[in-house]
């Protein structure tokens, strides 16, 4: 929690918001102190969880990210690689490089309309997921 309002200056009413927690209670965070935080062991898991997921955006590898909600739409949300790259404007040959295991190289162009793509999707998407936020 410190990293992300220090070092990545994630504000506080940002987080307040994401958590659904108040600004005091995302200090005490920040300080390391949960002794506010319910017991119950699912409400701290989710939280400590939202956290986790809010860090790794910063630090994990992009392309395997950007691969990871590819995939999300392929598999879940059953789209064709073909819809995927004709709506991202790429050739189907580029949506299997990059859900290959391991990914293949794309050009940064092509990872740029893909993410796009792919980000407007699981925006509209979003609420046929099982759980949100």
């Amino acid at each position: 929690m410190k990293e992300l309002l220090d070092m990545y200056e994630i504000s506080m009413d940002t987080l307040s918001k994401y958590l659904q927690l108040p600004v005091e209670q995302i200090r005490k965070l920040s300080k390391g102190d949960v002794g506010f935080l319910p017991e119950d062991p699912i409400y701290r898991f989710n939280i400590f969880n939202k956290i986790t997921f809010l860090y790794l955006s910063a630090v994990e590898d992009k392309d395997l990210k950007l691969c990871a909600f590819l995939k999300v739409l392929v598999s879940y949300h059953g789209l064709s690689k073909r819809a995927v790259a004709k709506m991202a404007g790429v050739e189907v040959k580029n949506i299997e490089r990059m859900l290959s295991n391991p990914p293949k190289k794309v050009s940064e162009d092509i990872k740029y309309k893909v993410a796009v793509t792919v980000m407007s999707l699981r925006f509209f998407l979003k609420d046929c997921e099982k759980e949100n936020c």
